[in-house]
Order: C-alpha cells, then structure tokens, then sequence
C-alpha cells in the first residue's frame, strides 16, 4: 500500500501557460512528454463503493492499462493523505493487493455489480521540483473534463505530490505558486466531481457550525481541528463564489473568514503573539474585501425585499438601482476572489497552523473552556451594560460582536458545559440574529440616502423604505435589551 501526501489546487484554463512560465516550474525537470489519461471510475449502480469512501478507477497511459483502488483522504486546508493501491489491469479486476481488510472486503462483496458510472480524461504534464537536496516533489498540471449521465466539467489542476520531505515543504512551494498565480486550494478529487455529476447534484454552500470539540485532546489541537474546517469552508466558497451568481457563497465565505477570527481570539492566550496579531489583521482585510457585496445582497433580498408586491409606483426603480449596484459589487468580488494571488492567504495559513508549536503539557481542555468562556461571558456582559446606557447603533453593534464570540465558544466547548449553560447557546443565536438584523438595518440607511443624493428621483421611494423599516427597528431595539438581560446577567458556570 502506498499513502499519497498532495494538495491540489485549481486555475482557470486560460491560466495554464502562464503557471508553465512560473519561474518555479519553468525550471523544473521534465519527466518525459504530457501524457493523455483515459480513466473510467466504477461503482455499484446504488454506489456501494462510494458510500464506504472507496474508489476504484482504471486508466489507459499510451499502451499501459492501470487498475487504482483509493480509500478516503484526510485533508487539512487542501493538504490530503489517502492510501491507495496501483497495478496493472489485465481486463479483469484484481483485488489481492488490497492489504486493508475493510476496502479488500467491500469490493469482493460487490464484485459481480460493479459497471462503469463515470470518466475522467485530461492531459497531464509531469514535472520534478528539488528545491533541496532532501525535497522531491512532483508536479501534475491537468486539462481535460470529467463527464457522467451527459453531464461536464472542466478539469483545471495542479497537484503537488510529495515524494520526499515535509507537509511543510509542500506548503511552501504551494505558496510561492500561489503568490503570482491564480491558484485556489480545491479538495474535491475528481472522482467526488464524477460522483457529483452522475447524481446530478449542484455545487452547494459550504455551510458549517462550530463542531464540539473533543474533551479528551488538548487545547491547541482543539484549535487546529476547528481552524481546519474552517479553512476547508474558505476554500469550498471561494473557489464557488467566483462563478456563481449565488449570493450566499459569498456569505458563506465571510463566516468561515469570521469564525477563524473568532477561533484565533479565543485560544489567542496560547497561541504566539506574532500569529495572532498577522492572522487577525489578514483575515479581516479579507473579509473586508467582501462587505460591499454582502451589504447589498442583504440590502435587495432582505430590507427592499418587504416591499415587493408593492402598488407604490415609486419603488422599482428604487430596486433596479440597488439590484445594478448588487451585481457590480459581485462582479468585482469574482475578479478579486481569481486574481493572481487570491489563494496565498488560505495557503499560508494552513502552512502556519501545520507549523504551531504544540506544547508538551497543556492544561486540560475542560480548564481551559471555563476559564475561556468565563472570559467571553464578562466580555458581554460587559458590552450589554455599555448598551444599556448608551443606546446607541455602535454599543449595540459591539453586544452582537460579543455575544457571536461567546456562541462560538459554547458550541466548540460543548461538551465541557452543564446543562443551563448548553441551553443559553440557541438562544444566543436567537439574540445575534435579531442583533445582526439591527446593524443590517443600520448600515442600509447611510446607503439608501446615498441612493437618494445620487439619484433625486428615487428620493421619494427610499423615505418609503425607511418609513417601512423604521417600525422594524423601534421594536427590536426595545425588546433586545431585556432579552439580554436575561440572558447575560446571571454569573458563568462552566464545567460539569
């Protein structure tokens, strides 16, 4: 058995010359002439195989047909690691180099149902990258399709393929490529794209909530773990966002980016000041980058979107103004998101999670939760008594800051707290959504008068607008505070 260590990064088509001219791989050895692959992936017609995550391919090389069994990868942030099993194929399936009881089992069992459901076939050009004496890693740039039920798409890839050296070093000459080239991380394997393809299923968002941690490890793999899911979210979005008119991919990506922030603040006392500082300052730039989008999104599906149906004559014009600013915000999120250099970010960080100290002895995750969450359960209540008095959009708008933080921690450390405290969560989500739609209410204000200083015909219909939501807000803003309370004003508990 041999277990691939790769990371596979996706480009446009039109970007492949110009990946062959980076001086990185301009350089590089090239192991003989491109090669076309004929792949064809096989499965039960109930997709048996694909249910327990194996796979099973042949592929034709000139003359030379290849049988290929793959189990399931585990990937961080793009990086996988899979066993997989290579032989030759002799037109009948052989399955006794298969050393995994479980996979060798499974295809047995099914051996007779087996049927081709999908192909893959591409251009591969091969190259060797020895940055070191110690480091060899292979290059595969791949352009063709994969194609099932009359359905295709475009494969685009580059996959680095460690053969000797670190998941670091691998990181690092992804980096490089990714800095000049428009380069994403990409973790479906073509034969999840196959697979996707033959079931006729659409590329979705990447929705994610916080998944508890394990009690059992230590704080800063608890990190690591939820940091990586993360990453794993910014990269599905991303990679989505630049070709889908989906409003929601954007929104997807701008939580992933936010609760990677909220992660770092949070186990920021174990963490080196130097990442926390960087990795703060990134992400939010990042995030930035998507704002005007996602405020006009919500501005057209949520704050106009009352008044659709509307007799008032005044009012489409109002929303054909806001839809045409929408779209131009989208188009330039799509250039940014498949810019040269938009994936060095997502890369980088892996590379800096891969590379934290872990500290021999650290204290035990259900100490480090109370002591955390006690942490971010002060900090709200501290910005709930600065809302009380002062009333304002700003002091509300930092209670909602405070009181997502204090979530995300509740969900991560699940598992740590008591039964009253694990009942506080959904209702903290309650509570962030009605304060989210307040500062949403806030920021489309300043907007809607630009709309009507730019444009003096739509005056009449934002006043009506801002009349309609103005009802919204007084009654949000005089049950919010009551409800928080509630719900900060008793004293933390954690720990069962």
């Amino acid at each position: 058995m041999a277990r691939e260590i790769e990371l596979k990064l996706a480009f446009a088509p039109a970007a492949h010359a110009a990946i062959l001219s980076h001086p990185l791989l301009a350089r590089a050895e090239r192991l003989g002439a491109a090669n076309e692959l004929i792949n064809t992936y096989y499965d039960t017609p109930d997709m048996a195989l694909s249910a327990r995550r194996v796979a099973l391919r042949t592929r034709k090389i000139g003359d030379t047909w290849l049988q290929t069994v793959k189990c399931a990868a585990e990937s961080f942030g793009g990086l996988s690691s899979r066993p997989e099993w290579e032989q030759h194929f002799t037109g009948e399936f052989d399955f006794s180099a298969v050393d995994a009881e479980a996979p060798r089992k499974l295809l047995e069992v099914h051996r007779d149902a087996i049927v081709p459901l999908f192909t893959t076939n591409f251009r591969r050009q091969t190259l060797l990258l020895t940055p070191s004496a110690d480091v060899r890693v292979l290059v595969m740039i791949d352009s063709g399709e994969v194609s099932a039920n009359g359905r295709s798409e475009a494969i685009s890839e580059l996959e680095l393929e460690l053969e000797h050296g670190s998941a670091d070093d691998l990181l690092a000459i992804a980096s490089e490529l990714a800095a000049s080239l428009p380069l994403l991380p990409y973790d479906p394997s073509k034969a999840a794209r196959g697979y996707r393809l033959f079931r006729g299923d659409p590329i979705l968002p990447e929705h994610h909530r916080i998944s508890p941690a394990n009690p059992k490890t230590q704080p800063l793999a608890a990190f690591s773990a939820a940091a990586f899911t993360e990453i794993a979210a910014w990269a599905a979005n991303q990679h989505a966002a630049i070709s889908s008119d989906n409003a929601e991919f954007i929104h997807q990506l701008r939580l992933a980016l936010r609760r990677l922030r909220s992660l770092i603040r949070l186990f920021a006392p174990l963490l080196p000041e130097s990442f926390t500082a960087h990795w703060q300052a990134t992400l939010r730039r990042e995030a930035a980058s998507l704002a005007e989008a996602r405020d006009l999104d919500v501005l057209c599906d949520e704050i106009l979107a009352v008044t659709e149906g509307d007799s008032d004559a005044r009012l489409p014009a109002l929303l054909t103004h806001a839809s045409a600013a929408r779209q131009h915000a989208h188009a330039a999120v799509r250039a940014r998101l498949a810019a040269p250099g938009a994936g060095q970010p997502l890369l980088a960080l892996t590379r800096a999670l891969h590379a934290l100290p872990q500290a021999e002895a650290q204290m035990p995750l259900e100490a480090f939760a109370a002591q955390a969450l006690a942490r971010l359960q002060r900090q709200a209540q501290r910005r709930y008594r600065c809302a009380d008095t002062e009333r304002s959009t700003e002091a509300l708008h930092a209670l909602r800051i405070a009181t997502r933080r204090l979530r995300l921690g509740q969900e991560l450390f699940a598992a740590t707290l008591d039964k009253k405290q694990a009942a506080t969560t959904n209702s903290l989500a309650e509570l962030q959504a009605d304060l989210g739609h307040l500062h949403d209410l806030a920021l489309a204000m300043p907007r809607l008068a630009d709309f009507s200083r730019s444009r003096p015909e739509l005056t009449e219909a934002v006043a009506f607008v801002v009349g309609w939501q103005a009802a919204t807000s007084l009654q949000l803003r005089r049950a919010i505070l009551p409800r928080c309370r509630k719900l900060l004003g008793k004293k933390h508990t954690a720990g069962k």
